[in-house]
C-alpha cells in the first residue's frame, strides 16, 4: 500500500484499511507489542487529517515523531509534527533561576510574563519534524519563548503528540484547544489501557506536616489566620490519635470536617507568601495555599460518588488524599470533541470491558495478530504467591525456580508481582547469580528515571539478569528485542494490595458495573495487564524467541489464562518437575530457531 512506509507484516495492512474504514467513528485496536500500531495508525490517518497522539507520560511523546520522520523519509511526505511538552519543561526563564516542580514554573509564568527577557514567539516554517528538544534548542539560540513557540506550531501541525492530560484535563485541554480545535484532529490514545487513571489529574493530597508548615508560615504575618490554620492541624492530629488508638494505618474520612469559613483568606494569604517569596529568587511555595486550595477543592467532590477521601499514617506523619476513581464519569464527553478517536494497546482485551471503563459506548473494536518468534510458556503448579507474606515452604520453592532458571544461559529477566516479593527472594537470586556467575541489574523502588536508564543500558550493553517487578518501570515501555531478553519467569500475578483504597476501588467499580463485572474489571484486569506487559518486552518480531515460566499456579485458571497473550501457548506443570520441564523447553525452543 502506498501510505505505509514498510514492508507488511501479517495483520497490518488489515488492521490500516480497518482504522480508516471507521476513523470518523470510534475505533479500538487491540495488537500485541510488536506489531508495529505506531506506524500503522499514522499511516492510516495522516492522509485524512492532522493527528492529535495522546501518551501516558512524557518521555514517551517523542516515539510517533521519530515514526513520523521516517514515514517522511521513506515515502517522500512532507508531514510536520512535534511532541508537545507543559512550561516545566519548556520554560528558559525557569531553568535561569532553578525552577523545576510544574506549579512553580507555571506561577513564574503567570506573574513575570510580561517582564520575562524571553516573552515573545518564535514563529518560523518548520522544515520536518521535531522533537521537543529540536524546538527548546532554537528557542534558545534566539532567545524565544520555546512553550509559546510550540504552541504557534499547532497551526502548522500534522501530528502533535502529548500527555493524556492535556486530554482529560479541562484546564489543560484549552492550552490547544485556544490555537486550535479538537474537533480538527483525530485522536490517538496510546497505551489506551492506562486510561483507567484518568481520575488521578483530579486527585490530591496534603499532609500534617503541610499544616504545620502553613502554621509556621501564617504566624510570620497575620496571626488571626494563623490561628485558624493552626484548627485544621489541631483536628489532623486528633484523627491520627483516634486512628492510632484503634489500631488503623488509613480511614475512609469526610473532607468537611476540616471546613473552614476562613479558606479564602488563608489562600489570599498564601498568594502573597508565594509573590515574595518569588521576589526574593526563591521557589514561589506556599504551604498555606497549598492547604487552603487543596480543602476549597476537595469541597467540590465531597459529595461526588466516585471521589473519596483517606487519612493514612505514614512514618509519624499522616497523609489525607482526595481520590478520584472515575474513569468512563469523566472521559464518556470527551470523546465527541474529535473527529475521530482510535484507542490502541497491546492489553486492551477484553475491548468491551476496556470501552465500558472508558466511557465509550459505540465503536469498532477488534484483535489483530501477527508473526511473533517462537515461544514457550510453563505454568508452575504448586507455587503461589496469594497472601500477605510468604510462606517458608513458598520461599524455598521459589528458591528452587530460581536457581533452576539461573542455569538457562541466555540474556534474562525475573519480574515480581511487588517489590515486597522482590525483597524477600532477593537471598535465593544473589545466592543463584553468585553460583552461575551471572552479573544482576536490579530495579529498586523509588529509583530516579536517570538511574533507571543506566541500568537498562548496562543491562543490555553487559548482559546478564534484570530483577525488576511487573508493577515498575522495565515492566512496560523497555524494548529488549533479539538476544536482549531471551527468557523471563513471571512470580505471581501482580495484583493491587488489599489496603483500603484497593477495596474502596473494587467497591466503586462494583457499584457502577454490577459485582461481578465490577471485581473483574477493578482487579483482575489491571494485574493480568501488568503481566501481559511484561511478558511483551520479550517478544518483539518474527526474529525473537522466548521462554516465559509462569510461578503461579492461579495463570492455569480460566479467569486469568484467557486474558494472557495470544502468541503463548500455555502448559502445566508440577513443582517438582519444573527443572527439569524450563531446561527441556529452552533446549527444543532452541532447535526450533535455530
Amino acid at each position: 500500500m502506498k501510505d505505509f512506509p514498510y514492508r507488511p507484516r501479517k495483520g497490518q495492512l488489515d488492521a490500516l484499511k480497518f482504522i480508516k474504514k471507521h476513523a470518523e467513528g470510534i475505533v479500538c485496536l487491540d495488537a500485541p507489542t510488536g506489531f508495529g500500531k505506531t506506524a500503522v495508525v499514522l499511516s492510516a490517518l495522516l492522509p485524512l487529517g492532522p493527528v492529535m497522539w495522546a501518551v501516558r507520560t512524557g518521555n514517551e511523546a517523542d516515539r510517533p515523531v521519530e515514526e513520523l520522520k521516517e514515514i517522511n523519509r521513506r515515502l517522500g511526505k512532507n508531514y510536520f509534527g512535534f511532541s508537545f511538552r507543559g512550561k516545566k519543561d519548556m520554560c528558559l526563564l525557569a531553568r535561569d533561576i532553578g525552577l523545576k516542580d510544574s506549579e512553580s514554573v507555571a506561577y513564574l509564568c503567570r506573574q513575570r510574563r510580561e517582564k520575562c527577557p524571553y516573552n515573545n514567539s518564535l514563529e518560523f516554517k518548520p522544515e520536518g519534524p521535531m522533537l521537543y528538544t529540536e524546538i527548546l534548542d532554537i528557542c534558545k539560540e534566539t532567545g524565544s519563548c520555546p512553550y509559546y513557540s510550540q504552541r504557534g506550531l499547532l497551526l502548522h501541525a500534522d501530528l502533535v503528540s502529548l500527555n493524556y492530560n492535556y486530554i482529560v484535563h479541562p484546564a489543560l485541554g484549552w492550552v490547544i484547544k485556544s490555537v486550535v480545535p479538537f474537533k480538527n484532529f483525530f485522536l490517538v490514545v496510546d497505551e489506551a489501557h492506562n486510561l483507567r487513571y484518568a481520575g488521578n489529574v483530579f486527585s490530591e493530597e496534603i499532609t500534617l506536616n503541610t499544616a504545620k508548615n502553613a502554621v509556621r508560615e501564617a504566624e510570620k504575618v497575620d496571626n488571626e489566620v494563623a490561628e485558624e490554620v493552626k484548627k485544621i492541624q489541631l483536628q489532623m492530629e486528633e484523627l491520627m490519635r483516634a486512628m492510632e488508638r484503634r489500631g488503623e494505618k488509613e480511614r475512609k474520612i469526610n473532607a468537611g470536617e476540616f471546613y473552614t469559613p476562613h479558606l479564602r483568606s488563608m489562600k489570599k494569604l498564601g498568594e502573597e507568601v508565594r509573590r515574595r517569596m518569588l521576589e526574593e529568587n526563591k521557589t514561589p511555595r506556599s504551604s498555606i495555599y497549598r492547604l487552603a486550595t487543596f480543602l476549597m477543592e476537595s469541597m467540590k467532590f465531597e459529595d461526588v460518588k466516585g471521589v473519596v477521601f483517606i487519612a493514612r499514617i505514614e512514618r509519624e506523619n499522616l497523609r489525607i488524599e482526595r481520590w478520584d476513581m472515575r474513569c468512563g464519569e469523566i472521559l464518556k464527553s470527551r470523546w465527541n470533541e474529535f473527529r475521530g478517536c482510535v484507542f490502541c494497546s497491546g492489553t486492551l482485551r477484553p475491548i468491551k470491558a476496556f470501552a465500558e471503563i472508558a466511557g465509550i459506548e459505540r465503536y469498532a473494536g477488534r484483535h489483530f495478530k501477527t508473526e511473533l518468534g517462537q515461544s514457550k510458556c510453563i505454568v508452575v503448579k504448586g507455587v503461589s504467591t496469594r497472601g500477605e507474606v510468604l510462606t517458608e515452604k513458598q520461599k524455598r520453592r521459589y528458591g528452587k525456580l530460581i536457581k533452576e532458571f539461573f542455569r538457562v544461559e541466555v540474556n534474562s529477566a525475573i519480574f515480581s508481582a511487588s517489590y515486597r516479593i522482590q525483597g524477600e527472594l532477593m537471598p535465593f537470586i544473589l545466592k543463584a547469580a553468585e553460583s552461575t556467575n551471572k552479573k544482576l541489574f536490579v530495579e529498586r523502588q523509588g529509583m530516579s528515571g536517570d538511574e533507571g536508564r543506566r541500568i537498562l543500558d548496562r543491562f543490555k550493553k553487559m548482559g546478564g539478569v534484570l530483577v525488576a517487578t511487573m508493577t515498575g518501570r522495565f515492566a512496560e515501555g523497555a524494548d529488549f528485542p533479539g538476544k536482549e531478553l531471551e527468557a523471563m519467569l513471571l512470580i505471581g500475578i501482580p495484583f493491587d494490595r488489599m489496603t483500603l483504597k484497593t477495596q474502596l476501588y473494587i467497591d466503586y467499580y462494583m457499584d457502577v458495573h454490577g459485582e461481578e463485572k465490577g471485581w473483574y474489571y477493578a482487579y483482575v484486569i489491571p494485574a493480568m495487564q501488568r503481566a501481559c506487559q511484561a511478558m511483551g518486552r520479550a517478544l518483539r518480531s518474527a526474529e525473537d524467541k522466548a521462554l516465559f515460566i509462569l510461578a503461579d499456579e492461579r495463570y492455569g485458571e480460566t479467569v486469568y489464562s484467557r486474558l494472557l497473550p495470544d502468541y503463548v501457548k500455555t502448559e502445566s506443570v508440577n513443582f517438582e518437575e519444573a527443572g527439569k520441564k524450563i531446561k527441556d523447553s529452552w533446549l527444543s525452543l532452541s532447535r526450533a530457531c535455530g
